[in-house]
């Protein structure tokens, strides 16, 4: 259940920021005046540090997501995306993303803790790997150890999606936990999505979906450009070319549509689309 989001501040500026966001988003908000009786069920109080601490609101049971001026208003309003819809915590544990490269525009959807959050279109690749950075460093607490980062890789545009591999390789050199999958973009463009709003998101966005849910080829750091070189030249192995088909050889149908947009609304996770998929490939 989506917590119900309460505004309680007089910082003109904070509030105009938020508002402006806020519907930007369609998500809807109650202000709260100081003195009002503050909800303490499913609910989210948003403010400022400043008041946080002026009012004592830190010692209320309710849920609260304080902005510090000191940071980036962007890094707030994720905070606050991600306590919408997965729910707060002080720390999250996996950051999956599926990207659509394309030789136009760019396809990322963000999942955390396997649940849909965010996606972008975007439209050249330094801003893509810019995208990737902040939400790594904006989602997690200091100790960069404890958050998982998985990458889903479209390989339709082979050359970009090579670059944006050993940029990964070399911006998260000293994590140890990371992986990056290879994916197979057959028919992933077939597919028009629509989000709870019934509004159909763009296509680079729903080709970066269907990503999400095929399984791929994994890579590391030691073996990424031998795997890429073996696909370019058509190498390698038909075993492990069979394997990845058989997994992503689920048709295209109004099942699957729906499948795709429950996904997006946040009513299943990231992993359970991927049982069903695999449990029954025609979703009857």
């Amino acid at each position: 259940m989506k917590k119900k989001i309460y505004v309680l501040t007089e910082d003109l500026s904070f509030f105009f920021q938020l508002n402006k966001e806020l519907n930007h988003r369609n998500i809807s908000f109650k202000i709260l005046n100081i003195g009002n009786k503050i909800p303490e069920f499913n609910a989210l109080l948003l403010t400022t540090r400043e008041e946080l601490v002026k009012y004592n609101l830190n010692n209320l049971n309710t849920e609260f997501l304080a902005y510090d001026k000191k940071e980036k208003f962007e890094k707030f309003l994720i905070k606050l995306i991600a306590a919408f819809k997965i729910g707060y915590k002080d720390s999250y544990s996996e950051l999956t993303f599926s990207i659509d490269p394309g030789t136009k525009h760019i396809g990322l959807v963000v999942f955390l803790d396997d649940y849909f959050l965010i996606s972008h279109t975007i439209y050249n690749k330094n801003d893509l790997i810019k995208k990737l950075k902040d939400y790594d460093e904006y989602l997690q607490t200091k100790d960069k150890s404890s958050l998982k980062l998985n990458f889903k890789f479209g390989r339709g545009v082979l050359p970009l999606t090579h670059h944006l591999v050993s940029q990964i390789f070399s911006i998260f050199y000293n994590r140890d936990n990371i992986h990056i999958f290879l994916i197979d973009e057959s028919k992933s463009s077939k597919i028009k999505i629509c989000n709870e709003k019934g509004k159909k998101i763009p296509k680079d966005e729903a080709s970066a979906l269907i990503l999400a849910l095929r399984n791929g080829i994994e890579v590391n750091h030691n073996n990424y450009i031998k795997i890429f070189n073996q696909i370019k030249t058509k190498k390698l192995k038909t075993k492990t070319f069979m394997k990845e088909t058989s997994n992503n050889c689920y048709d295209l149908t109004l099942s699957v549509k729906k499948l795709v947009e429950n996904v997006l609304n946040g009513e299943f996770s990231l992993s359970r689309a991927l049982e069903i998929l695999h449990q029954d490939q025609e979703l009857i």
